[in-house]
Protein backbone atom coordinates (compact mmCIF):
# COMPACT_ATOMS: atom_id res chain seq x y z
CA UNK A 1 0.00 0.00 0.00
CA UNK A 2 2.89 2.47 1.14
CA UNK A 3 4.74 1.33 -2.27
CA UNK A 4 1.65 1.91 -4.25
CA UNK A 5 0.57 5.42 -2.73
CA UNK A 6 4.36 6.45 -3.33
CA UNK A 7 4.36 5.16 -6.68
CA UNK A 8 1.12 7.70 -7.54
CA UNK A 9 2.47 10.46 -5.84
CA UNK A 10 5.69 10.84 -8.28
CA UNK A 11 3.23 10.01 -11.15
CA UNK A 12 1.40 12.65 -10.05
CA UNK A 13 4.77 14.82 -9.90
CA UNK A 14 5.93 13.66 -13.37
CA UNK A 15 2.59 14.32 -14.74
CA UNK A 16 1.89 18.18 -13.57
CA UNK A 17 5.23 19.69 -14.08
CA UNK A 18 5.30 19.96 -17.91
CA UNK A 19 9.10 18.80 -18.04
CA UNK A 20 8.39 18.40 -21.77
CA UNK A 21 5.32 20.47 -22.51
CA UNK A 22 3.52 18.71 -24.91
CA UNK A 23 4.11 15.29 -23.35
CA UNK A 24 2.90 16.91 -20.13
CA UNK A 25 -0.38 17.91 -21.82
CA UNK A 26 -1.19 14.38 -22.63
CA UNK A 27 0.11 12.38 -19.69
CA UNK A 28 -2.26 14.40 -17.00
CA UNK A 29 -5.00 13.39 -18.41
CA UNK A 30 -7.42 10.98 -16.32
CA UNK A 31 -8.10 8.42 -19.25
CA UNK A 32 -3.96 8.63 -19.54
CA UNK A 33 -2.94 8.08 -16.18
CA UNK A 34 -5.63 5.32 -15.95
CA UNK A 35 -3.30 3.09 -17.17
CA UNK A 36 -0.22 3.84 -15.39
CA UNK A 37 -2.72 3.42 -12.23
CA UNK A 38 -3.89 0.33 -13.82
CA UNK A 39 -0.80 -1.25 -13.72
CA UNK A 40 0.27 0.04 -10.11
CA UNK A 41 -2.34 -1.25 -8.64
CA UNK A 42 -3.03 -4.36 -10.58
CA UNK A 43 -6.94 -3.76 -12.13
CA UNK A 44 -6.16 -1.97 -15.48
CA UNK A 45 -9.91 -3.01 -16.35
CA UNK A 46 -11.41 -0.37 -13.26
CA UNK A 47 -8.91 1.53 -13.84
CA UNK A 48 -10.00 2.59 -17.61
CA UNK A 49 -13.17 2.64 -16.83
CA UNK A 50 -13.17 5.07 -13.88
CA UNK A 51 -10.33 7.25 -16.10
CA UNK A 52 -12.38 7.26 -19.18
CA UNK A 53 -15.44 8.26 -16.81
CA UNK A 54 -13.31 11.02 -15.68
CA UNK A 55 -11.87 12.21 -19.30
CA UNK A 56 -15.39 12.92 -20.46
CA UNK A 57 -16.11 15.35 -17.10
CA UNK A 58 -12.60 17.05 -17.98
CA UNK A 59 -13.21 16.50 -22.23
CA UNK A 60 -13.65 20.53 -22.89
CA UNK A 61 -11.49 21.96 -19.55
CA UNK A 62 -9.24 24.47 -21.22
CA UNK A 63 -7.00 26.48 -18.94
CA UNK A 64 -7.21 30.45 -19.87
CA UNK A 65 -3.84 32.48 -19.14
CA UNK A 66 -2.30 29.09 -18.09
CA UNK A 67 -4.82 29.02 -14.87
CA UNK A 68 -6.38 25.63 -14.63
CA UNK A 69 -10.22 25.80 -13.83
CA UNK A 70 -9.70 22.02 -12.22
CA UNK A 71 -6.79 19.68 -11.53
CA UNK A 72 -7.70 16.50 -13.79
CA UNK A 73 -4.68 15.00 -12.86
CA UNK A 74 -4.82 14.97 -9.30
CA UNK A 75 -8.21 14.06 -9.69
CA UNK A 76 -7.46 10.93 -11.43
CA UNK A 77 -4.63 10.33 -9.15
CA UNK A 78 -7.12 9.89 -6.21
CA UNK A 79 -10.29 8.81 -7.53
CA UNK A 80 -9.10 6.25 -9.59
CA UNK A 81 -7.23 4.05 -7.00
CA UNK A 82 -10.58 4.90 -4.36
CA UNK A 83 -12.94 3.12 -7.27
CA UNK A 84 -9.90 0.31 -6.94
CA UNK A 85 -9.78 -0.12 -3.89
CA UNK A 86 -13.05 0.43 -2.43
CA UNK A 87 -15.01 -1.07 -5.26
CA UNK A 88 -17.42 2.09 -5.92
CA UNK A 89 -18.67 3.14 -8.98
CA UNK A 90 -17.16 5.16 -11.57
CA UNK A 91 -20.06 7.75 -10.77
CA UNK A 92 -19.04 7.71 -7.35
CA UNK A 93 -15.37 8.38 -8.45
CA UNK A 94 -16.18 11.32 -10.66
CA UNK A 95 -18.75 12.31 -7.23
CA UNK A 96 -15.15 11.99 -5.17
CA UNK A 97 -13.01 13.89 -7.76
CA UNK A 98 -14.78 17.06 -8.25
CA UNK A 99 -13.91 18.41 -5.00
CA UNK A 100 -10.20 17.20 -5.36
CA UNK A 101 -9.67 18.47 -8.54
CA UNK A 102 -10.25 21.73 -7.00
CA UNK A 103 -8.19 21.27 -4.18
CA UNK A 104 -5.33 20.62 -6.96
CA UNK A 105 -6.35 24.38 -7.69
CA UNK A 106 -5.55 25.67 -4.63
CA UNK A 107 -2.40 23.71 -4.85
CA UNK A 108 -1.43 25.10 -8.22
CA UNK A 109 -2.04 28.55 -7.17
CA UNK A 110 0.67 28.09 -4.00
CA UNK A 111 3.16 26.90 -6.53
CA UNK A 112 2.75 29.86 -8.86
CA UNK A 113 3.32 31.85 -5.52
CA UNK A 114 6.05 29.98 -4.26
CA UNK A 115 7.57 30.33 -7.66
CA UNK A 116 7.98 34.23 -7.80
CA UNK A 117 10.98 34.23 -5.35
CA UNK A 118 13.24 32.44 -7.78
CA UNK A 119 11.88 35.17 -10.76
CA UNK A 120 13.10 37.90 -8.29
CA UNK A 121 16.76 36.19 -8.01
CA UNK A 122 17.25 35.45 -11.46
CA UNK A 123 16.50 39.28 -12.13
CA UNK A 124 19.85 39.62 -10.12
CA UNK A 125 21.26 36.80 -11.96
CA UNK A 126 20.72 38.40 -15.11
CA UNK A 127 21.98 41.38 -13.97
CA UNK A 128 25.38 39.18 -13.09
CA UNK A 129 25.10 38.03 -16.86
CA UNK A 130 25.05 34.47 -14.79
CA UNK A 131 23.04 32.55 -17.45
CA UNK A 132 23.99 28.95 -15.39
CA UNK A 133 22.30 30.48 -12.30
CA UNK A 134 19.19 31.32 -14.56
CA UNK A 135 18.44 28.16 -16.04
CA UNK A 136 18.91 26.43 -12.89
CA UNK A 137 15.98 29.37 -11.43
CA UNK A 138 13.99 28.81 -14.38
CA UNK A 139 13.58 25.44 -14.06
CA UNK A 140 15.84 22.69 -11.90
CA UNK A 141 14.79 25.17 -8.25
CA UNK A 142 11.24 25.15 -9.04
CA UNK A 143 11.34 21.24 -9.92
CA UNK A 144 12.75 20.73 -6.57
CA UNK A 145 10.65 22.87 -4.46
CA UNK A 146 7.15 21.74 -6.17
CA UNK A 147 7.78 18.03 -5.64
CA UNK A 148 6.66 17.70 -1.78
CA UNK A 149 3.65 20.02 -2.98
CA UNK A 150 2.75 17.61 -5.25
CA UNK A 151 3.92 14.18 -4.22
CA UNK A 152 2.26 14.12 -0.29
CA UNK A 153 -1.13 14.89 -1.10
CA UNK A 154 -1.66 12.26 -3.78
CA UNK A 155 0.94 9.81 -1.14
CA UNK A 156 -1.27 10.59 1.46
CA UNK A 157 -4.62 10.46 -0.15
CA UNK A 158 -3.79 7.00 -1.47
CA UNK A 159 -2.52 5.64 1.90
CA UNK A 160 -6.43 6.93 3.70
CA UNK A 161 -8.59 7.37 1.10
CA UNK A 162 -9.89 4.18 0.92
CA UNK A 163 -10.44 3.45 4.80
CA UNK A 164 -11.85 7.03 4.79
CA UNK A 165 -14.32 6.64 1.86
CA UNK A 166 -15.44 3.56 2.69
CA UNK A 167 -16.06 4.93 6.33
CA UNK A 168 -18.00 7.75 4.81
CA UNK A 169 -19.98 5.82 2.72
CA UNK A 170 -20.93 3.72 5.63
CA UNK A 171 -22.09 6.58 7.68
CA UNK A 172 -23.72 9.02 4.64
CA UNK A 173 -27.46 7.61 4.03
CA UNK A 174 -28.41 6.23 1.05
CA UNK A 175 -30.31 9.20 -0.73
CA UNK A 176 -27.20 10.88 -0.49
CA UNK A 177 -24.72 8.06 -1.85
CA UNK A 178 -27.45 8.20 -4.58
CA UNK A 179 -27.80 11.60 -5.20
CA UNK A 180 -24.04 12.04 -5.58
CA UNK A 181 -24.26 8.58 -8.15
CA UNK A 182 -26.77 10.35 -10.02
CA UNK A 183 -25.10 13.58 -10.43
CA UNK A 184 -21.83 12.18 -11.48
CA UNK A 185 -23.50 10.73 -14.10
CA UNK A 186 -24.60 13.93 -15.44
CA UNK A 187 -21.22 15.44 -15.05
CA UNK A 188 -20.15 13.98 -18.27
CA UNK A 189 -22.18 16.02 -20.51
CA UNK A 190 -20.68 19.20 -18.92
CA UNK A 191 -17.43 17.96 -20.80
CA UNK A 192 -19.54 17.40 -24.00
CA UNK A 193 -20.91 20.73 -23.49
CA UNK A 194 -18.02 22.89 -22.84
CA UNK A 195 -16.41 20.85 -26.09
CA UNK A 196 -19.46 22.32 -28.16
CA UNK A 197 -18.86 25.61 -26.88
CA UNK A 198 -14.94 25.40 -28.17
CA UNK A 199 -16.52 24.27 -31.69
CA UNK A 200 -19.58 26.02 -31.93
CA UNK A 201 -19.64 28.12 -34.50
CA UNK A 202 -21.87 28.24 -36.85
CA UNK A 203 -20.09 26.20 -39.69
CA UNK A 204 -18.32 23.84 -37.56
CA UNK A 205 -21.68 22.70 -35.85
CA UNK A 206 -22.96 20.70 -39.26
CA UNK A 207 -19.67 18.82 -38.80
CA UNK A 208 -19.97 17.67 -35.43
CA UNK A 209 -23.70 16.28 -35.65
CA UNK A 210 -22.90 14.43 -38.87
CA UNK A 211 -19.99 13.40 -36.90
CA UNK A 212 -22.07 12.07 -33.94
CA UNK A 213 -24.94 10.40 -36.07
CA UNK A 214 -21.98 8.74 -37.86
CA UNK A 215 -20.74 7.21 -34.86
CA UNK A 216 -24.06 6.35 -33.13
CA UNK A 217 -25.57 4.62 -36.21
CA UNK A 218 -22.91 3.52 -38.84
CA UNK A 219 -21.37 1.15 -36.31
CA UNK A 220 -17.44 2.32 -37.52
CA UNK A 221 -15.54 3.04 -34.22
CA UNK A 222 -14.50 6.18 -32.87
CA UNK A 223 -10.81 6.03 -34.06
CA UNK A 224 -11.96 5.29 -37.69
CA UNK A 225 -14.66 8.00 -37.58
CA UNK A 226 -11.74 10.28 -36.48
CA UNK A 227 -9.10 9.58 -39.31
CA UNK A 228 -12.31 10.32 -41.61
CA UNK A 229 -12.58 13.34 -40.10
CA UNK A 230 -8.99 14.48 -40.15
CA UNK A 231 -9.16 13.88 -43.78
CA UNK A 232 -12.12 15.95 -43.97
CA UNK A 233 -10.73 18.68 -41.58
CA UNK A 234 -7.50 19.08 -44.01
CA UNK A 235 -10.15 18.88 -47.07
CA UNK A 236 -11.82 21.37 -45.61
CA UNK A 237 -9.02 23.98 -44.77
CA UNK A 238 -7.29 22.94 -48.16
CA UNK A 239 -10.17 24.13 -49.95
CA UNK A 240 -10.99 27.76 -48.12
CA UNK A 241 -10.60 30.49 -50.62
CA UNK A 242 -7.38 32.67 -49.30
CA UNK A 243 -8.22 36.02 -48.40
CA UNK A 244 -5.83 38.65 -49.29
Amino acid sequence: MIFQAALVGVLYFLATNRIWYGWSMLIRQPLSLSVFIGLIYGDMNTALIAGASLQMMYLGAIAPGGNIPADEALAACVAIPIAIQANVSPEMAIAIAVPVGLLGVMLDQMRRTLSTGFVHVADKAALEADAAKIRRLAFLYPLLMVFPLRFIPAFLANVFGVDAVQLFMSSVPYWVTQGLSVAGGLLPALGFALTIVIIGKKKLLPFFIMGFFVVAYSGISVVGVAIFGFCIAMLYTHFQPVKQ
